[in-house]
């Protein structure tokens, strides 16, 4: 909901934007941590690293 709100936003004033979005929650545990916040603290990390490196994949394209 965050995404589209600024999207909104820059669509509104003609600004550029690219969303990414990293979700840190699905169903099911693939690897059966013992639950929160150990599970937690592991999928917000990967979320995270996943976000970024999509982020840099993108800026990295960009600059083709």
């Amino acid at each position: 909901m965050e995404t589209a709100a600024v999207s909104g936003v820059a669509a509104a004033h003609a600004i550029p934007f690219v969303g990414l979005r990293g979700v840190s929650d699905g169903p099911g545990d693939p690897n059966h941590l013992p639950g929160f916040p150990v599970s937690f603290l592991v999928y917000q990390q990967l979320a995270a690293t996943n976000a970024a490196a999509t982020a840099a994949d993108v800026i990295a394209s960009a600059a083709i």
